[in-house]
């Protein structure tokens, strides 16, 4: 430790403690004590404590004073410190319960969501036909071996279904959200009608027959055709050749399958086996092809394909034979 510069700073504090230094000598005190280590100013403080015994106390409008200027610039009393203490509790709490509601939101937010984008299907029987009431309202006739694919949230953004099968739709009328019926070939857009779609997933081709109203056909792939349709007419698309064609139709044929009853009057027996194949979902093998072009008039009030044929049998004095759902006629 440097003598002289203790022994300045000794004489300066001796001086501090008996009357005020001047500014020069207070710049002095404080660069001596900027060049002494941490120990050695320890050092000389704790001597200079042991020797300062004529501590007078403050009067005490000297110490009001002091807190009042405290006190002044504080601005905050103790009660205003508890308020602001438990305040911060209490935001931290908000934030903690905020971030919770917000995971939570979010979380159900998810699930509502992907509840939303769930598909229902509804798949009817082997034989026969169902009937299904879609959340808007819309009613639609499925015949055997069909399915129809709609999503939970049906109604809220579009009213779109897929078909794989035969369904005879009877659509509520709403300008805004358009009902649109989708197959694996062509979508079927419509505001309000009626009208039937033969779109098995094994068959050649697929049909839409118009019954009420209008509607607009649009193949799907690499060609898109557009076709506008009326009443009595239908849109058939061919598989194989990926021919869009479009043709008046007494709608009889299409739609005989929603009915028990099967009422000919003097149509071809071509379109006779194309009711039963529709009705029945089976599929006729015809060796001799002369016989479609013969006409038959009558009804059939049977659900039993078998009993059909036996009454075609004793008219036309053809044989028969079932394989599943191949029926071959001789």
């Amino acid at each position: 430790m440097d003598t002289n510069i203790e022994n300045e700073i000794k004489n300066l504090l001796n001086r501090f403690r008996s009357e005020a230094i001047p500014s020069e000598d207070f710049k002095k005190l404080k660069s001596g004590i900027n060049q002494l280590s941490d120990s050695d100013l320890k050092n000389s403080f704790e001597e200079e404590w042991e020797i300062f015994d004529d501590y007078k106390p403050l009067p005490q409008d000297k110490i009001q004073a002091l807190y009042q200027k405290l006190d002044k610039k504080a601005h905050i009393s103790p009660i205003i410190k508890v308020k602001k203490y438990w305040l911060q509790i209490a935001a931290s709490i908000l934030l903690i319960m905020a971030c919770g509601l917000t995971t939570l939101y979010y979380i159900q937010n998810k699930d509502m969501k992907e509840l939303a984008e769930q598909n229902i299907v509804i798949n009817s029987g082997e034989y026969g036909n169902s009937l299904v009431t879609l959340p808007d309202g819309s009613l639609v006739h499925l015949n055997a071996k069909s399915s129809l694919t709609y999503r939970q949230d049906f109604g809220h953004k579009d009213r779109k279904v897929s078909l794989s099968g035969e369904g005879y739709f009877e659509v509520k009328k709403n300008t805004e959200k358009h009902f649109i019926v989708a197959t694996d070939v062509m979508d079927i857009t419509v505001t309000g009608t009626k009208f039937n779609v033969y779109a098995y997933e094994n068959k050649d081709f697929v049909e839409m027959a118009l019954v009420e109203g209008s509607v607009n056909v649009t193949t799907k792939g690499s060609t898109h055709n557009t076709l506008s349709v009326k009443p009595n007419q239908k849109v058939t698309y061919n598989k194989l050749t990926g021919q869009l064609s479009l043709e008046e139709t007494s709608n009889k044929v299409e739609t005989a399958w929603l009915t028990k009853e099967l009422s000919f009057r003097h149509e071809k027996m071509k379109d006779v086996f194309r009711c039963l194949e529709r009705k029945f979902g089976v599929v006729f093998e015809i060796s001799n092809q002369n016989i479609l072009q013969d006409a038959y008039t009558g009804t059939f009030n049977d659900e039993n394909i078998e009993s059909i044929l036996r009454i075609l049998k004793m008219h036309y004095g053809f044989e028969y034979s079932i394989n599943e759902e191949i029926i071959t006629i001789e």
